[in-house]
């Protein structure tokens, strides 16, 4: 299995993000998922790249797009996808994988996930998605989603489209069921 996982390339996210990533790395490995990840050494998702490249059990395909060259500059290994731009390169991912896992993050992080969640209503994968809301970061997301929901705009067959747990271990059960 491959699983699309976007999260933080902040440097400056609370310790307890961090964690859960790091916690998430492990669930990764003892459950033998493959990953495909930003080529990013930065943040949540370049913690991700160093744990799982020191535990050398699962395989990271790397995708980026051309203008983030420069942060995947001190990585050893090839980036598998390399694209003209930031939605190709988001389209990629989620068409190689078999299901998106997203973590807290910011707005790229956020543009995935409506992404990934659009491309599902339209047909053009049928991958789980599933939404971690560590410490209730996706909280107000959440909110605003729902509030969409109340105003019309969004059907509630929409918000179906996705799952929100709380924990990377939630996560990672979805995952493999």
């Amino acid at each position: 299995m491959k699983v699309f996982i976007g999260g933080s390339v902040s440097e400056s996210i609370e310790e307890k993000y961090k964690k859960e990533g790091e916690r998430l790395v492990d669930l990764i490995v003892q459950n033998n998922i493959d990953v495909i990840a930003c080529a990013d050494l930065r943040g949540m998702i370049g913690l991700l790249y160093t744990k799982m490249k020191e535990l050398k059990n699962n395989k990271i395909y790397l995708t980026l797009p051309k203008i983030y060259l420069k942060y995947a500059k001190d990585i050893e290994d090839k980036i598998d996808i390399i694209t003209d731009t930031i939605n190709e390169r988001t389209d990629e991912s989620i068409k190689q994988s078999d299901c998106c896992l997203f973590m807290p993050g910011g707005i790229g992080t956020i543009y995935e996930i409506l992404s990934c969640i659009e491309t599902k209503r339209a047909g053009e994968h049928n991958n789980k998605i599933v939404l971690v809301n560590s410490y209730g970061y996706y909280d107000d997301f959440i909110k605003m989603l729902k509030n969409m929901q109340n105003k019309g705009f969004v059907s509630a067959k929409d918000l179906d489209e996705f799952y929100i747990v709380d924990t990377v271990e939630e996560a990672v059960e979805i995952l493999i069921k």
